[in-house]
Formats: C-alpha cells, structure tokens, sequence
C-alpha cells in the first residue's frame, strides 16, 4: 500500500483545518492502488480473526471504494505528522467494521433503527449483473417498512426467498409480500404479463400467503402481450449467432410498444372497447413486420375480458399514492430488479435489460422525486457471475465454475440456470 497517497490526503486536511477552525474533512480515499491495499488488509484480518465482525464481502466493499477514514483520523492541528501503515490499516478497517455492522443490524434486526434507513423513501439495488442477493436483503429490510415498491422491469426478474422453511419464487410481485403487514406496488415503469401475474398470486394464495388489498398495480404500468413474448422469440432467432440471450418472456418487445406509443396500460382495462380496438391495432402492426407471428388476438381479448374486473380492484394513480405515503409518513422501500450492469443506458449495451434498473428508475418508474431519497444501498457478492451473451471480464471457463454454484447452491430463478459463467474480479 502506497502512503504517499495517504500522506498527500492528510497534508490537505491540516492545511483545511489550519484554515477554518472547527471544520472537520472527511477524507475519501478513491485511490485504486489504496483500495486494493485495503481490500488486502481487510482479507487478511477477516481469515486471522482480528476482527470478528469483519464480513467476507469487506474486500468486495473497500474495493468499491466505501471505505474511508473518519474525520478525526485524517484531520488535525500543527504541522504534518509522520502516517504509519498500522495506523491507516487500523484507522480504515475500523471504518468498514462500522459500516458492515451497520449492514448486519438491519439485516438481523430490521426494527433497530439503522443509520440510513427506515427514513425517507430507501432503495435495494443490484451493483452488478443480478442474482447478487437483492431479495434475499428486501425480505429482511420489509419487515420494517409499511410501502415495498417495484419500479422497474418485468417478469425476467427473480428472487427466490427461503422464509420460515418455504422456499417462494417471484418475478413480478415484491418479495415485501411476505411481510404481512406491508402494502406492495408495482410502479409504472414495470411492463406487467397479467396472467404471469395472477398465476404468481395463486401460487402465494396455495403457500398460505393472503395477498388481499396489499398488492397494488400502477394503471400508467405498460402490459406485456403474449405477442411480446411470440416477437421476442422471433427476433433472437433473427440474429442467430449475435443473440443477446433475452429470457423471452416478452420485455424488450413492449418497452418498445411504450415507446412507439402504441402499447397498452393497465388502466386501458377501465375501458374495454378501446382497450380492445387498441389491442387489434398493435397485433396488426406486428404481424405487417413479423408475417410469421401467430398471435390470436381475439383469444387474448378474451382473457382480459375475464381477468379486468379482479385486476382494476388492485389498479391505482401510482404516483399520488406513493406521494401520499411519504407525506403521511409511511416507510417506503424501492426493490431493485436486474441489475446496473444490464441498464440499457449505464450497461454493457447491447447486452442489456430493456430498462434502467439503476438509481433513475426510482424516480421515473416510480414517480418519487429525488430529493425523498434516502439510503441507497448496492447489492454485490464476493464473485460475479452472469446469465446470457455479453462481455464479461475475468471469466473462468473450466470446472471451477460449477463448484462455486454447488458452494453457494445459488440458483437464477428466471431462466433456471445454475451459474453459467462466473468470474472472480479483479480490480
């Protein structure tokens, strides 16, 4: 570890404090050459047992640069003093221990009060390319919260939970349903297959889980047709041996309706006979430019015309209720879907989600302005992995790979692949 670096840093905050008495600098160290020292020191610790609280992941985090000596260790009066590597390592790792804890009361003991959370609108995201846990986390953290809001995606998403001895699976309903006491939404910026949907509730109605009145639908949330889904096949069979590895299950095809401004809402419904006219003009429009699609449109009015009546009694104005819940001071929790790697404007374009799951998505799929944010919490694990096409750095492609998936007996609900391509990063 470099402690010019460090020294530069601390000659700095003497040379602020000299200057304006009282003033305390938090000094952030982003140096990647310090972050990997400290990552170093922080595995070393952890595997020697120096510090019992210190997770395994601390290395993942100091690398991501969270870690950061407090204002009393980077800051004094009098001319500089000589920095020892002890007293940095010490000073640093105390600091992640801090913020690790942190993380382990929420988790632990969601109703503990938590610096960052349980004030203002928080939110759960995935740091990487998904399955790092995000579920896994919002099933903790809601128990504590009285909103649990999907923003963003569709049913290419999934998070498997194990509560009380029940293993459930969700694609479109927040993993926040499990807390009995917490109303969950699903904002206007996820793309909805109302059957897949009301097939998930059935699932929940048959595990025991009584969903009345606390799942709730945004009308301005986009449907997803079965004719998505039919079009999505049909376009990754187009590209052949350039597939992006799309789950098929329709996502890219309606974000693309939205955006053509010819797809259809949630609130349609309230409007049957147009809803319907606007059904067979998007069928007509897809099958002028896919002569091979065989969507049954008149079938598929059918099904929503026996389901509208179950789904308008839970289709609310998602913007104003949200709203409404913060300035009446409910607790509100935004659960992230995908992750930032597969945005569709921060990832690794083109082989990407059709959505932005990374922190503009709360507001624009959720209608919440930013200044109600609160904590942001990043989701990452100890090793990468990724589902699909697409570049991945450091990837491993022996027999490795599958003893890190039987190790961790994780497991990809949405396309039901265990592990297909891991890596170790290394930054």
């Amino acid at each position: 570890m470099r402690l010019d670096v460090v020294s530069r840093a601390t000659r700095a905050a003497q040379r602020f404090s000299a200057q304006f008495p009282g003033q305390k600098l938090r000094v952030i160290h982003a140096s990647a050459t310090l972050r990997a020292g400290l990552a170093f020191e922080a595995t070393q610790a952890h595997q020697k047992g120096r510090y019992a609280p210190l997770l395994p992941m601390a290395a993942a985090i100091a690398l991501m640069g969270v870690a950061s000596m407090n204002g009393d260790s980077a800051s004094c009066e009098g001319p500089a003093k000589p920095v020892s590597r002890d007293t940095v390592s010490q000073a640093m790792l105390k600091e992640v221990v801090a913020k690790l804890n942190r993380i382990e009361s929420a988790v632990a003991n969601p109703h503990r009060p938590s610096d960052g959370l349980n004030v203002g609108v928080d939110v759960v995201l995935g740091a990487q390319w998904g399955d790092e846990g995000k579920g896994k986390l919002v099933d903790s953290l809601s128990q504590s919260y009285d909103v649990i809001v999907r923003v963003a995606g569709g049913s290419n998403a999934g998070h498997t939970i194990v509560h009380e001895g029940k293993k459930y699976k969700f694609h479109l309903v927040p993993s926040g349903i499990l807390n009995p006491n917490a109303i969950c939404l699903i904002g206007n910026g996820v793309v909805v297959h109302l059957p897949s949907f009301l097939d998930e509730l059935e699932e929940l109605k048959r595990m025991g889980i009584d969903y009345q009145g606390r799942i709730l639908i945004s009308d301005r949330a986009h449907m997803v047709l079965d004719l998505h889904q039919e079009v999505d096949g049909i376009n990754e069979l187009r590209r052949g041996r350039n597939k992006i590895g799309t789950t098929k299950k329709g996502i890219g095809p309606a974000y693309s309706s939205k955006m053509l401004r010819n797809g259809v809402r949630v609130g349609d419904l309230r409007y049957f006979e147009d809803f319907t006219e606007k059904m067979r003009d998007l069928v007509q429009f897809y099958k002028d430019n896919y002569p091979e699609l065989e969507a049954d449109v008149e079938a598929e009015i059918k099904v929503y015309r026996d389901m509208k009546d179950k789904i308008l009694t839970m289709t609310v104005d998602s913007v104003s209720y949200l709203n409404n819940a913060y300035v009446a001071g409910k607790k509100i929790l935004v659960e992230g879907a995908n992750a930032t790697m597969l945005d569709i404007d921060f990832g690794t374009y083109p082989y990407v989600t059709s959505s932005n799951p990374s922190i503009g998505s709360v507001c624009t799929g959720g209608g919440i302005s930013p200044n109600r944010l609160n904590g942001i919490i990043g989701i990452v694990k100890a090793y990468c992995t990724r589902v699909g096409e697409g570049p991945f750095p450091t990837e491993l492609h022996d027999n490795s790979v599958l003893s890190l998936g039987r190790l961790r007996a994780a497991h990809v609900v949405a396309g039901g692949w265990i592990f297909p391509r891991c890596a170790i990063q290394i930054w």
